[in-house]
């Protein structure tokens, strides 16, 4: 077995081990799967949304842990996992067809909630000297699976600084956990960090500090049109968000849960309500939080909502 696998198999058997930890057996819950990747901040997210709905309701959440996103929202379209995230770009390709999702259809995914503004950037070693993406040139670039998310991501510092993969030293990554262990061991000079994430503050005490590239404020067309939707922003520095100084620019874009619309409505209804209540716990949790608000979980991003979550919102008195 490989180090990458025998890592990806460990993170499944933490996650399992998880879930069974955040819901309390008993025979009369409704088990529900939600789909996520192994480690970093989805995970992260896909842990805090179960144990949300898991003490707000009889249900009992399981996270199901896929190599990456694209892998798991065709399982979601078809109602093999009930529920899934993913960024908004992400989701909106996934129902079109195009970009990440280039060629393949998910037209019956369904919103059930926008979470938070999701921000993001690329990140480097402390002791990195190169202080703009165009110094980033010749230096050590993760590599993705192209039209993966992590390609979108890279590609937008690439664009940023004026450049090409052909500029870079291009390091083959099989997913978001590899290219950390990349960053640590210095295989690589640049990693892809959600701002406040749990892996920022392993990065952080692994590199002995840990430093975003700000984007600017002119580069924010060239982003869009990777990530629809994602708009650049500083985010306040504390001690909890490692290597954001003061007035850098990161990327930031919504969060979404989602369901197939073959998921019954009472179901929906159920874990909209479980996790509308669940999110003043979940804002003390930690940064990732901060900006959940119940009001904007029902936000229109252009994506077609689920039935149930019409019906939950409505009788929780919030816009749709």
């Amino acid at each position: 077995m490989t180090i990458a696998n025998l890592a990806f198999t460990r993170a499944v058997a933490l996650a399992a081990i998880s879930a069974q930890a955040i819901t309390a057996p008993a025979s009369s819950q409704t088990v529900i799967g939600l789909a996520t990747t192994a480690g970093g901040a989805t995970e992260q997210i896909a842990t805090g949304l179960a144990k949300a709905i898991a003490e707000n309701s009889d249900l009992q959440v399981r996270p199901q842990v896929q190599a990456n996103t694209s892998q798991y929202l065709p399982l979601v379209n078809t109602g093999k996992i009930e529920f899934g995230i993913a960024n908004a770009p992400q989701t909106s390709y996934a129902i079109s067809g195009t970009g990440m999702s280039q060629g393949q259809k998910n037209e019956n995914l369904k919103l059930v909630a926008v979470l938070f503004p999701f921000n993001t950037g690329l990140l480097v070693a402390a002791a990195q000297p190169a202080k703009t993406f165009a110094e980033m040139k010749g230096k050590k670039w993760p590599r993705f699976t192209a039209n993966s998310l992590g390609d979108f991501i890279m590609r937008t510092g690439l664009a940023a600084g004026n450049l090409t993969y052909n500029d870079v030293v291009s390091v083959p990554m099989a997913n978001f956990p590899r290219h950390w262990d990349g960053l640590k061991q210095g295989q690589t000079d640049i990693a892809i960090g959600s701002v406040g994430s749990q892996i920022t503050l392993d990065l952080n005490a692994s590199l002995s500090g840990i430093r975003y590239i700000s984007y600017a404020k002119s580069d924010e067309a060239a982003v869009a049109k990777l990530l629809p939707g994602t708009t650049l922003r500083s985010v306040p520095s504390t001690p909890r968000t490692p290597g954001n100084a003061p007035g850098t620019l990161v990327m930031s874009f919504d969060y979404t849960m989602f369901a197939a619309k073959s998921v019954p409505d009472a179901l929906v209804e159920k874990v909209v309500k479980a996790l509308h209540a669940g999110v003043p716990g979940l804002k003390k949790s930690g940064p990732l939080w901060n900006e959940m608000e119940q009001k904007q979980m029902a936000k229109s991003i252009g994506i077609e909502f689920h039935p149930g979550a019409i019906k939950a919102y409505k009788a929780l008195g919030v816009a749709k």
